[in-house]
């Protein structure tokens, strides 16, 4: 059971008591609850990793029918960053965040992705002075939900004119390529 991946309850809380809860038709209310996720009672420590994308891909489904999978839950991403702002440490994080900037920010990503879950690794190549590569070991079941969270977070702290690739390396890992403007002196 201690090698069980798990989202832990923060990560819930930005996102579903922060944002979406009333957006949440209750349908879909039972169906989370259902699954053991239920954003209206006291949140767990930790959520298993399977409950999370089963979850997240029906609430993805459900508020955003039209867009595909990698879409929704790129969206899905975003709005948990928006929450994740919403709360102490994350409006902390942020601000310190912008002091730093965008390089020294994804230098720390790894810690800031195990902040919600206890299974994120990432490795950084620096390719120049505003150009990365981020690799994680996001699998497959996740696609386009880091992506959302890295979009969101560097625009959370002032990065301009970002380009953000992903390429999937295999079921397991993926690498973020991402480039932003400079900024002005």
């Amino acid at each position: 059971m201690r090698d069980e991946r798990v989202i832990f309850g923060n990560t819930v809380d930005s996102l579903y008591r922060k944002t979406l809860l009333p957006h949440l038709p209750p349908a879909l209310m039972a169906r989370l609850r259902a699954r053991g996720l239920d954003p209206q009672a006291p949140l767990l420590a930790a959520y298993p990793l399977a409950t999370w994308v089963e979850c997240l891909d029906d609430v993805g489904r459900t508020l955003h029918p039209a867009e595909p999978l990698d879409v929704a839950r790129r969206l899905l991403g975003r709005r948990m960053i928006e929450g994740y702002a919403q709360t102490l440490m994350g409006g902390a994080v942020l601000t310190l965040a912008k002091v730093v900037g965008p390089m020294r920010s994804l230098e720390r990503m790894q810690h800031n992705f195990r902040s919600g879950n206890n299974f994120t690794e990432t490795r950084l190549t620096v390719l120049g002075a505003t150009q990365v590569d981020l690799w994680l070991n996001e699998p497959d079941l996740m696609e386009g939900f880091a992506e959302g969270v890295l979009e969101e977070g560097l625009l959370r702290i002032g990065v301009q004119g970002l380009t953000l690739h992903r390429t999937r390396h295999s079921p397991d890992a993926v690498t973020y390529h991402l480039e932003w403007a400079a900024r002005a002196s």
